[in-house]
Parts: structure tokens; C-alpha cells; sequence
């Protein structure tokens, strides 16, 4: 019990910390009603694992993410595929979220190129750059999740996001993660983006991860879901011997890119 306390002080020195971008050891003590020694410990932690740094009575946050753009042009090819392959999944009529992220982005561009199969789509998402995809370029009726903007991944987040969401109905969501292991599930490196994922999640029917195969085997800080958490997992054929495995003793199909 005590280690799944630490992990949830962690979680919430980590959201003070992308929220304000430093935290003092004091505050952290009012507001998580924790010894400073203990947030100390934690902080501690959180340094080694270079997720920030200690200064003199707190810590700041260390900002490793790569940029959207710098992303976006990282493996492309695996990504592309990836992103071509789930629009396979895609039938007329249903109501489908994609996610923020360079692979949904790239799922975008292919349903913005076209697909005759599907005639009738409604798609939802809080991804800015997946909307300037696809606006004006589809038949589809298109729906932006208001909210503030986190600018590393060009989506909206917060209160107003993650009221939107809790009154939608999805039959698929289109989960595109920083990171995928068997024992951390999958995951990204921010939680206030994991929180909009994980409500997206709540209020869809089943979860379709599309994912590389470069993602196996790493972990972020932010758990989105548990590994078992998805029905489908879009990847390309550079998927390990070991990701498959887990991936058939967690139940979970694999679609390949280049075909089932």
C-alpha cells in the first residue's frame, strides 16, 4: 500500500509541476498533506528518473519532451503505415475519437485522402493539428474538443476538455500513446494529457491502440490504460518476438500494417 501511495504523491507532484513549471517542498507539504521529508524522498525519486530537477527548497520541471514538429518527422514510415492501416478499421456510421499525436496525424491524412468504403463518419477529437487535417478535406462531420491548449502536442486539456468528453457516446477510440509496456500498460510522458486520454477511454465502447513498433518495451511517467486495456493494437511488422507474445497472452489482435 505504501508504494501505491508514493506513486500517487509522485502523479500529483508531477501535475503541480506542469502546471506551474517549480514547486516548493513547503506547498507540496500543505497541499498533499505530506511530511517535507517524505516529499523530499519523492522528489528525489522523480530527479533520478530525470523527470526534474531539485533546486534549493523544491524542484523544476525538466522538459524532455521532443517537440510536435520534431516528432512528428521522427519515423515517419512505421507511423504512416500505421496511420493508413486503422482507417481499415473505420465503418460507416460509427462516432470515433482519434487521438492528439504524430501517428493519429498521420491517420488523419489518410482518411483525408479518402475512403469509398465509408460513407457516413462522425469524428471526435481534442488533437488541434488532427482537426487542421481533416477540416474542410472530408465529407465527415468533425468535432474539436474545446479546453486550454498544451502546446507540446497541439491538443486542448483541462475542465472545459474533459467536460466535453463526459457527454459524448464513442464506439472507437483511436489511443495514440508515448509508450507501450506489458507492465506499465501504455503510457505518455504528460498527465494532464494522460487524464484527457483516460476519459476519452471511459466513454468509448472499445479502445483501438495505433501504436509503432518502436513504442514496445518503454515506459513514460503517465499510465493511460493497462495494457490489457485495448481490443486492437495497429502496428507495424517491426513489432519483437516478445511484444507479440504479450500482446496474444493479453487477448489483445494485432492488425499489421501491411496486412492481417
Amino acid at each position: 500500500m505504501a508504494e501505491y501511495l508514493a506513486d500517487h504523491r509522485q502523479e500529483l507532484i508531477m501535475a503541480a509541476l506542469s502546471a506551474r513549471g517549480e514547486c516548493r517542498t513547503k506547498q507540496l507539504s500543505e497541499q498533499l498533506q505530506s511530511s517535507e521529508m517524505t516529499l523530499r524522498r519523492d522528489l528525489a525519486e522523480l530527479e533520478k528518473r530525470g523527470l526534474l530537477r531539485r533546486v534549493h527548497g523544491g524542484a523544476v520541471l525538466l522538459n524532455q519532451e521532443v517537440g510536435y514538429a520534431q516528432r512528428l518527422a521522427q519515423d515517419q514510415a512505421p507511423k504512416q503505415s500505421v496511420g493508413r492501416a486503422a482507417t481499415r478499421l473505420l465503418k460507416s456510421g460509427q462516432t470515433v475519437y482519434l487521438d492528439a499525436g504524430t501517428t493519429a496525424c498521420e491517420m488523419a491524412r489518410a482518411i483525408a485522402q479518402g475512403l469509398p468504403q465509408v460513407s457516413d463518419l462522425t469524428i471526435v477529437t481534442h488533437g488541434i493539428g488532427i482537426a487542421s487535417e481533416l477540416a474542410g478535406r472530408t465529407p465527415y462531420q468533425l468535432q474539436l474538443i474545446g479546453g486550454d491548449i498544451y502546446q507540446n502536442t497541439l491538443s486542448t486539456v483541462g475542465p472545459v476538455a474533459l467536460a466535453q468528453i463526459a457527454n459524448l457516446n464513442i464506439d472507437v477510440f483511436f489511443l495514440a500513446p508515448g509508450a507501450v509496456d506489458s507492465h506499465a500498460g501504455w503510457t505518455n510522458s504528460s498527465m494532464v494529457e494522460a487524464t484527457v486520454k483516460r476519459a476519452v477511454v471511459a466513454r468509448s465502447k472499445s479502445v483501438v491502440s495505433i501504436c509503432d513498433s518502436g513504442k514496445w518495451g518503454q515506459e513514460s511517467f503517465a499510465t493511460i490504460v493497462p495494457f490489457n486495456g485495448v481490443s486492437r493494437w495497429v502496428v507495424d511488422r517491426g513489432l519483437s518476438s516478445q511484444g507479440i507474445a504479450a500482446a496474444m497472452a493479453a487477448g489483445i489482435t494485432l492488425v499489421y500494417a501491411d496486412g492481417m
